[in-house]
């Protein structure tokens, strides 16, 4: 059984306070094999995110040295980007000045300026308007293009409980199909989140069909990650998102050393 977490945060995010080690211990114990930090930089057209950007270099020294220690968890150095699409000089340059191991490509804010936690969702057409805008914002992620895998592809419906009917995109299917076909045309890799397993509908995402559909256009590469911020967190359910891999008739997944990826059987 091998156990790859590629979605993690740590107190060089902005939204956690949890150290690197404790990260890594909440890895141990759930015996995961590869542990990649993929810590929050998100992008303004105005600049990017200025708790990243502070802690920047002392992440670097810190994940290089882990990175060449030999430990289990193998620990990996790697990034979230949120809309790098809105100022892609600015995050480019980010990726130039750094050897990550890992690149997650992901929106947490559209391009109308809502950031989707903290939208106020009223009713159904709140919804309906952030999930309209997402997919567009996401396509033009697509669009940017230096990323590794595409991150937590259901993110809105995290805050949607009890508003959005049932726990499915499939109202979203024609929006979703092309972007997994320019996500496998690209070579790129799809996450599995098992954030969602700690959500109001109680699953890894994407859905079984999406994977399918991706696999169908002949994506390949699939990561999974747990979206800990916590270390109690770090590897949770990552079984289950195995198990929905398998059922979309996936047999890998990859974790990245320096933007390059490597197959492990599961």
């Amino acid at each position: 059984m091998f156990l790859a977490d590629t979605h993690t945060h740590s107190s060089y995010s902005f939204d956690s306070s949890s150290s690197v080690e404790q990260m890594i211990q909440g890895a141990r114990q759930r015996q995961v094999d590869v542990l990649c930090l993929t810590e929050h930089c998100d992008f303004w057209p105005d600049g990017r995110c200025l708790h990243y950007q502070k802690g920047e270099q002392a992440c670097e020294k810190q994940m290089l040295a882990l990175r060449g220690a030999g430990q289990k968890p193998q620990v990996l150095y790697g990034v979230e980007l949120g809309q790098p699409q809105v100022n892609p000089a600015e995050a480019r340059a980010l990726l130039a000045r750094h050897d990550y191991d890992m690149v997650i490509g992901s929106i947490h804010t559209l391009s109308d300026g809502r950031d989707i936690y903290g939208t106020r969702y009223t009713g159904l057409d709140v919804c309906e308007s952030v999930f309209d805008r997402y997919f567009s914002d996401v396509e033009d992620l697509l669009a940017f293009g230096d990323f590794d895998t595409l991150g937590h592809l259901d993110y809105p419906m995290r805050v949607m409980g009890g508003l959005w009917p049932a726990p499915t995109l499939a109202p979203y299917r024609e929006r979703i199909a092309p972007l997994l076909k320019e996500l496998a045309r690209q070579g790129k890799a799809l996450e599995v989140n098992t954030k969602g397993c700690r959500e109001w509908f109680r699953q890894p995402g994407p859905e079984r069909w999406a994977l399918e559909l991706f696999r169908q256009y002949g994506g390949r590469l699939v990561t999974t990650g747990s979206d800990a911020h916590k270390p109690q967190n770090c590897g949770q359910d990552l079984l289950a998102a195995q198990a929905l891999l398998r059922a979309a008739g996936f047999d890998c997944i990859a974790t990245f050393e320096r933007r390059q990826p490597r197959l492990h059987k599961i």
